[in-house]
């Protein structure tokens, strides 16, 4: 019987891959990029050419890069804001042609939080970048093939919600980003407690899917968005082992017993090939804990994926993750010059914004985005994401930037295991967690040298910063804050700079108060 359940996954997989090999040749097959991503231009501008949109910027009239570049300006959420804003609430063709199926809400780390309306074409721009993907990771490792896989669920914690026309807000599961055919066949490998995405309990989410994945043997792929998710998970199954494992049978009880105890994950499954996640820019010091805990597995790197879109995904055997060029129309703002340049002219060692333009109605939209090229695949580039460009707290003139804020704590404490600064009245709090405190006026006085802050302090707008032990979990209580302001699960990314001021509502510790001056 467990031969045949073995062999069943085994078929289940190598179907999806065989589904997949198209769009894995041709995208093998591409030759001229330019040529191709001005042919995607012209699909998208010709069938949205009747929008409200469209016409305000005369679509029809464009016939190339050039013209589309001098006709439409780049924008970012807030130029495309007011139109969404219509479009959950009226019908008509505001931005694109199709029918919206959904709204996907982002995460909201500066600005209020925005909704994403996704179309068919949409989805089918993500598609290919996940079926080359997919092809890809199954082919270059085919014991993945032999097994089931876990896919990020997200807990409904609140009721799920509609527009005033009764369009859903949100995905009730990763599995809607695949066609129908293949989220059917992926569901019966999928390692997955029944409804468990309707479960508004945070405890009781995490024991489910625990469960589940402990009785799961012939777990190969674990596939998540944010590390700390699977660190969570872990958590969670040692502070609960002795009632977990009394859900499981006997014989399962025996086999991992000695592993749960041990921590070691091997013994619990024996067959995991790969994690996918987030490893880049701020999930990178949680990815290298994922290692450690997991020496035998491979930890792939998920490349750039958006809710606004589909950028990059990994190639095995690549450093970086290659653009998805058959997804949207790609623009890169060069950081250093401020210049705006398309994919042939991009230089390895040099750090970009990017620019979409999608079939769900964003046009030129700026997403903030910035990666690093660092390589070359064939004609396309190799990219690492390296963080956000609009992380800025701005309460007094102060303009904070968050790479700015990551470059002094971690020139002044190098081994915090958590840190993140956040305003709290007229002045900012470093919450951090380390084995010697950094002194605030140090991290200060660092800070000053950022001319709007030091204006702002010189004036007496804000006062020096205090540093806040963290004595509990971080981590976990980063999330729960995050969970808490309406966040989905999926969506949380950490962060070093937030603009809430709530955060002592949910860390634990203390204000350090014997700090030196």
């Amino acid at each position: 019987m467990k031969r045949l359940k073995t062999f069943v996954y085994y078929c289940i997989n190598t179907l999806c891959c065989l589904l997949y090999r198209g769009e894995y040749k041709r995208f093998q097959a591409i030759k001229d990029v330019h040529e191709l991503q001005e042919e995607k231009l012209k699909e998208i501008l010709k069938a949205h050419a009747e929008t409200v949109y469209g016409e305000k910027y005369n679509f029809k009239s464009i016939d190339g890069i050039e013209a589309y570049q001098e006709k439409v300006p780049i924008s970012d959420y807030e130029a495309f804001r007011p139109y969404i804003d219509v479009m959950a609430e009226e019908e008509g063709c505001f931005l694109t042609a199709e029918e919206v199926i959904a709204f996907e809400p982002t995460s909201g780390s500066t600005k209020a939080a925005k909704l994403i309306p996704y179309t068919k074409g949409l989805k089918e721009e993500f598609q290919r970048g996940i079926k080359p993907w997919i092809y890809n990771l199954n082919t270059s490792y085919p014991e993945i093939r032999w097994g089931k896989s876990y896919w990020s669920i997200t807990p409904a914690t609140s009721e799920r919600q509609y527009t005033k026309r009764g369009i859903p807000i949100g995905f009730e599961e990763d599995s809607e980003y695949f066609g129908k055919l293949e989220k059917y066949l992926m569901e019966k490998i999928f390692v997955n407690p029944k409804d468990i995405q309707k479960e508004r309990d945070m405890n009781r989410f995490y024991e489910r899917t625990l469960v589940e994945l402990l009785k799961t043997k012939d777990l190969t792929m674990i596939s998540i968005w944010n590390p700390t998710y699977l660190l969570l998970l872990l958590d969670y199954l040692e502070k609960n082992k002795e009632g977990l494992l009394k859900k499981l049978s006997e014989g399962r009880q025996r086999e991992i017993y000695e592993g749960i105890y041990n921590k070691d994950y091997k013994k619990i499954w024996p067959k995991l090939k790969v994690i996918s996640c987030w490893c880049d820019a701020y999930a990178a010091p949680y990815a290298e804990a994922l290692k450690k805990l997991f020496p035998n597995g491979i930890i792939q790197p998920k490349g750039l994926i958006s809710t606004e879109s589909f950028v990059s995904f990994p190639l095995v055997g690549e450093k970086g993750a290659v653009l998805s060029v058959h997804s949207h129309f790609f623009e890169f703002i060069e950081l250093a010059t401020n210049k705006i340049l398309l994919i042939q002219d991009l230089k390895v060692g040099r750090e970009y914004e990017v620019v979409v333009t999608t079939s769900g109605g964003l046009y030129r939209y700026r997403s903030y985005d910035v990666v690093e090229v660092v390589g070359w695949w064939k004609s396309l580039p190799l990219l690492i994401f390296k963080g956000k460009n609009d992380r800025v707290s701005d309460r007094f003139g102060e303009k904070l930037h968050e790479a700015f804020v990551r470059e002094v704590v971690e020139e002044q404490s190098p081994k915090a295991t958590f840190y993140m600064v956040a305003p709290q009245g007229d002045y900012y709090v470093l919450y951090i967690k380390a084995h010697q405190l950094p002194s605030a006026s140090k991290i200060d006085e660092e800070l000053r040298k950022s001319f709007h802050y030091d204006y702002c302090r010189k004036l007496g707008q804000l006062k020096e910063l205090k540093v806040f032990a963290l004595t509990g979990d971080p981590q976990k209580e980063y999330i729960e804050g995050c969970l808490k302001a309406g966040q989905r699960l999926g969506d949380i990314k950490p962060t070093y700079l937030s603009t809430r001021e709530d955060w002592p509502n949910f860390f634990q510790g203390y204000l350090d108060v014997n700090q030196e001056k």
